[in-house]
């Protein structure tokens, strides 16, 4: 993730601990029995770096795009992903 995990799931900055708690739990309840869901998630928001890698890293530590809301964390799984 850039900037913060709230931030890049969320699209939410500086949120308390309460927050932080309740959107973990939201989120567990929404993706925890559907994770072809969480998967297209990680992969197709319009937060998703898609590029290699490397690519991806470059891209999110030049100039201040990791102040903004970006992850490669989807290219953790495969694009085929099958439950």
């Amino acid at each position: 993730m850039s900037c913060n995990l709230d931030h890049a799931l969320y699209n939410k900055l500086n949120s308390t601990d309460d927050e932080k708690e309740e959107d973990a739990y939201q989120f567990a309840k929404k993706y925890s029995k559907n994770i072809p869901a969480f998967i297209k998630f990680i992969q197709e928001s319009d937060f998703v770096v898609k590029s290699d890698y490397r690519e991806s890293w470059d891209y999110i530590q030049k100039d201040l795009h990791s102040l903004e809301r970006h992850t490669n964390f989807g290219l953790c799984f495969p694009d085929d992903y099958q439950d």
